[in-house]
């Protein structure tokens, strides 16, 4: 089941420049998303990567209904996005990074109560939900210091607390670790993926910029570029999408060149070291059994064989340009 589907979605925005040359004011037509389609599976994390103005705000407005698209179509559980929005609204929760929507001069359990009376909770069940979320997110010590003095990763949490006040099914991530400390950060992806998505079954799209955080929290990726979606698929997908063969890594006892080369390694790729030999080469997964069998009935010692993964930075660098 999936989800969220998104069909051709749209958005233009339009800004106001100012040409100096002419003295007057100009209109810039800035196409944040062109025709994006994604099948988001439930019960999964699932990334929205791209540099900063991909449109990976703009997707996450239009999944959180305060955006209308321009054209295209969206459901989210079968409710559809634009004609049955509060329907959608029921069934998400939105983190942001932006400190703004919190009422600084409250302290965070005021800020929680305020929110969870915008979502009808009743009293007895509004404060056991509230006491139950700052403990979760491991902020109740803190709970009744002012938000202006919280740090940002006591910040995140508190917005995280926020949006799963209505217990939704679905999660919109935004930047969630911005301007966090490792530490925090680290915190804050554990989370996500051993408690809400694991355990708890909720589908959280992920939006980030951080190649790295991608690779660990999210289980299928979307490559958004110029308000375009590039590729999608999981890591090992990607991977496939930039080589048909795959780089392998071998370490064998030192040998003759002219053996290697009967064998068809390439001596470009040989590093010696300590009386052993690094090899790397470009195969076909189906010809490294053979290989190996070859190596091995030459007498020639195979101390390691080893796929090199494609860094995420590669595969992202070559498919945004």
């Amino acid at each position: 089941m999936h989800s969220i589907n998104l069909t051709n979605i749209s958005k233009t925005f339009v800004e106001r420049t100012w040409r100096t040359q002419l003295g007057l004011r100009t209109p810039r037509v800035v196409n944040a998303l062109n025709n994006v389609s994604l099948s988001i599976p439930s019960g999964e994390i699932f990334g929205i990567l791209g540099p900063n103005g991909a449109g990976k705000t703009t997707l996450i407005k239009i999944l959180a209904t305060l955006i209308l698209p321009d054209s295209g179509s969206a459901s989210v559980r079968d409710y559809d996005l634009v004609g049955q929005p509060e329907k959608v609204r029921n069934l998400i929760g939105f983190v942001n990074s932006n400190e703004r929507s919190f009422y600084w001069r409250l302290t965070g359990r005021q800020n929680m109560h305020f929110f969870a009376t915008l979502w009808n909770l009743r009293d007895a069940e509004k404060s056991k939900r509230i006491e139950d979320l700052l403990d979760l997110v491991d902020i109740k010590d803190k709970a009744d210091m002012p938000f202006m003095k919280y740090s940002s990763g006591q910040q995140q949490r508190l917005s995280l607390a926020r949006a799963l006040l209505p217990d939704p099914k679905i999660l919109l991530m935004d930047e969630p670790t911005r301007s966090l400390d490792p530490v925090a950060a680290s915190e804050i992806r554990k989370f996500a993926k051993t408690y809400l998505a694991d355990k708890r079954g909720k589908t959280i799209i992920w939006c980030t910029h951080n190649l790295e955080e991608a690779r660990e929290v999210c289980d299928t990726i979307a490559i958004i570029h110029k308000g375009r979606v590039m590729a999608t698929g999981s890591f090992k997908q990607m991977q496939s999408l930039m080589q048909a063969k795959s780089i392998y890594r071998i370490k064998i006892a030192t040998q003759p060149h002219n053996l290697l080369q009967k064998i068809g390694i390439p001596l470009s790729r040989i590093v010696q070291n300590n009386g052993m030999m690094d090899i790397e080469f470009e195969k076909q997964e189906a010809y490294i059994p053979a290989l190996l069998s070859h190596l091995v009935r030459q007498n020639i010692k195979v101390y390691a064989c080893n796929r090199k993964d494609i860094p995420l930075e590669q595969i992202f660098e070559k498919l945004v340009k």
